[in-house]
């Protein structure tokens, strides 16, 4: 895990309608990697254009900590999908808030139709992105230059990332802390949380047990697995390439894209 002892803060937008795990699985994850932590790596917090209670879908009422005149500056910032009206989407201090915080913030997350809410705030300009299946028509409306990765959990373009529907929120969200906080603080979200794939990989590390993949002697040295890895594991030796078991956790999408069907998993 990081020990720079720097805590990140994270401010998750809240609004009448917003869906609730789409922000609750970040939200989840995050605070998982401040449980039983020397110090806080994460300061999680909520925010509306009001302080208060605020109507989420489904009947559920939450609290917004801050309004957008007193908020910190985040960090990380993270725009939930939920019900995004018309009135929502011609609000200006919401796609102002917005525009200023991810001026000024390392990484801007949307959840599901969050990413309707982004593109309204001019942050997703020719960049590939991925929302919720319903919402394609309705984002391409607001930025018909984004080109959609359909097939994709969540795209990474540095700066801002994009979640699929609902439960993608919780990969991105794992994603990021794998990219912010390294991989041991990544392993002890997914073991806290006992979550998907990568719950498969905590267990076989937990066990003694390989998660690193292999290359093996098929490899023709396309490059293909290493320009695809999100943990930078794969690199390049004299005869073709190879996995560092330092830094791979076995559940990337390097395998599915092998023209030759060289990368081994050993779950």
């Amino acid at each position: 895990m990081d020990s720079t002892g720097l805590t990140k803060k994270v401010g998750i937008l809240l609004y009448a309608g917003v869906e609730p795990m789409d922000f609750v699985g970040p939200y989840e994850v995050f605070s998982a990697v401040n449980f039983d932590a020397p110090y806080a790596p994460y300061d999680v917090f909520t925010v509306s254009e009001s302080k208060g209670d605020v109507n989420a879908s489904f009947g559920l009422v939450v609290k917004a900590e801050y309004g957008f005149t007193d908020c910190p500056q985040a960090d990380i910032i993270v725009i939930p999908g939920g019900n995004v009206t018309p009135e929502l989407l011609g609000n200006p201090n919401l796609i102002n808030w917005i525009q200023a915080q991810s001026k000024n913030a390392e990484i801007t997350l949307s959840v599901c139709s969050g990413a309707i809410l982004i593109a309204k705030a001019g942050l997703l300009a020719g960049l590939p992105a991925v929302t919720h299946h319903m919402c394609y028509e309705s984002l391409l409306a607001i930025e018909p230059t984004i080109t959609l990765n359909k097939s994709d959990r969540f795209v990474d373009n540095g700066s801002v990332i994009t979640a699929a529907g609902v439960s993608a929120g919780i990969d991105a969200a794992l994603h990021i802390v794998y990219k912010v906080s390294g991989k041991e603080a990544f392993f002890k979200a997914c073991e806290f949380m006992e979550y998907g794939d990568a719950w498969k990989s905590v267990q076989r590390r937990l066990a003694g047990l390989p998660v690193a993949r292999k290359i093996n002697d098929k490899c023709i040295k396309c490059g293909k697995c290493a320009e695809i890895c999100p943990y930078n594991a794969v690199f390049a030796s004299e005869t073709q390439y190879e996995i560092n078991p330092e830094k791979c956790v076995g559940i990337g999408p390097c395998a599915g894209l092998c023209p030759v069907g060289a990368i081994e998993s050993s779950f």
